[in-house]
């Protein structure tokens, strides 16, 4: 059976400042590569335990 599909909203006012304010800080706030090779080593060694 096929799921419905849910139209989102269209967004404006104040609404739409405040998530243009949360868009634009997850833009820079990025992780450090070292941080991101950390994880995915943890993620790699979980994921090799339950095979």
């Amino acid at each position: 059976m096929a799921t419905t599909i849910k139209i989102t909203p269209i967004v404006k006012g104040k609404e739409s400042e405040r998530f243009n304010a949360a868009i634009a800080t997850n833009k820079t706030n990025k992780i450090s590569e070292e941080k991101k090779a950390k994880i995915f080593s943890l993620v790699n060694k979980v994921l090799a335990k339950q095979v």
